[in-house]
């Protein structure tokens, strides 16, 4: 089931190319705005993929007219906002680290923030909203 916890052997050692997560994470193509705690500025993102612990996304790293550096972002701790049903949802969350640059582009890591599980139920509705709109149901 999506996004819910699992238990795992505490002995058992994942295969090559499988990754030992507490949470299943979900590809997805959905909008998100963030601001680092330091920069005033929201700027706009794209999430690849999304769990109740975190996300990966893919941004532009040009603010104020200059580019930021890998280096800028990791652990840096910022504000996530996502529009939903006519509002916005805002979670807390840390980039963990920029672990792909491409031509103008960053994808990161990104954990959140000790979720509630409020914060938690409001992530899998924007996912079940994205399946919803992807198999042209809204």
């Amino acid at each position: 089931m999506f996004l819910k916890g699992r238990k795992e052997n505490p002995g058992s050692v994942p295969l090559p190319g499988e990754e030992k997560r507490r949470f299943f994470r979900v590809e997805c193509v959905l909008r998100t705005e963030f601001r680092l705690r330091d920069h005033g500025s929201w700027v706009p993102a794209e999430v690849l993929d999304l769990s109740v612990a975190g996300m990966k996304v893919r941004f532009d790293p040009f603010f104020r007219g200059k580019t930021l550096s890998p280096e800028r972002f990791e652990w840096a701790d910022s504000i996530f906002r996502f529009p939903l049903n006519g509002s916005f949802f805002q979670i807390e969350g840390c980039f963990l680290r920029v672990y792909l640059r491409e031509a103008g582009r960053f994808t990161a890591g990104v954990e959140f923030s000790d979720p509630s599980p409020e914060e938690q139920f409001r992530l899998v509705e924007l996912y079940g909203m994205f399946r919803r709109r992807s198999a042209g149901i809204l």
